[in-house]
């Protein structure tokens, strides 16, 4: 049977008192579609250990999707996609799906908008390994269109973090937070696209003060800093991916 997990006073996840064997998360040493899983596995109190791709055309056709992340789980088997490994740390640690089904869509929300910005990003967005993806004016139009009236396929970045910072005063949470605990799956995945945003145009959220509240915030989190600065459980740190 699988082990239990339980919330204890102040939020944190704390494994029961049954013992579980470690899950597995691998991902590229890249500022991509790791970090945020890295986040969350930290933030749910899940005891898991970190790994790099290694020889990547010798573990490539292992994975399910042909793709990393994966999430190596005993007695469950390999999981693949980014968005589905966070589905599942929330399952694990009800917490870090909210407190409530309010709570509990807010964050659902946040992970597929960001991970619409994060599309978007891989489309056009020069990386450390592929630049001139498409034509300059392509690039340009997105770090500077806020055209709300056009078929969401030709969004902006300023049209997602309008909508970003209106639904962060809808939610009301306050002191740079979407949900209750500031830290739920949807959150993890928002702030780590956030900080690919950032790491390509430093000002990008200057003139989303509830953005920059809860950027800052999230950013402050010991587990945040342990992950940025040394990777936490990761064999190193995640390095810039998408750059200007």
């Amino acid at each position: 049977p699988r082990a239990a997990w339980k919330t204890p006073v102040g939020g944190c996840v704390a494994r029961a008192s049954r013992a579980m064997a470690p899950v597995k998360f691998t991902y590229f040493p890249l500022f991509a579609k790791g970090p945020a899983c890295a986040l969350a596995l930290e933030f749910s109190g899940m005891e898991w250990e970190g790994a790099n791709q290694g020889e990547w055309p010798t573990l490539k056709p292992k994975t399910p999707w042909r793709e990393l992340p994966v999430l190596e789980v005993p007695d469950v088997g390999i999981i693949g996609h980014e968005l589905a490994i966070l589905n599942y740390i929330a399952k694990q640690v009800p917490a870090m799906g909210g407190a409530d089904d309010k709570e509990y869509v807010v964050s659902q929300q946040l992970m597929h908008e960001a991970e619409d910005i994060y599309a978007k990003l891989g489309k056009i967005q020069n990386t450390c390994m592929a630049k001139d993806k498409v034509p300059k004016e392509e690039v340009e139009a997105f770090w500077s269109s806020a055209d709300q009236t056009v078929h969401n396929r030709g969004f902006g970045i300023h049209v997602y973090l309008t909508l970003l910072e209106e639904f962060y005063a809808k939610c009301g949470a306050g002191e740079g937070k979407f949900t209750t605990s500031g830290t739920t799956i949807g959150e993890c995945k928002l702030w780590a696209t956030l900080h690919s945003l950032k790491l390509i145009q430093d000002d990008v959220l200057s003139k989303y003060p509830g953005l920059v509240a809860f950027y800052q915030r999230f950013a402050a989190e010991p587990k945040t800093q342990d992950i940025l600065k040394t990777g936490g459980k990761m064999p190193a740190p995640f390095s810039q991916y998408f750059v200007a």
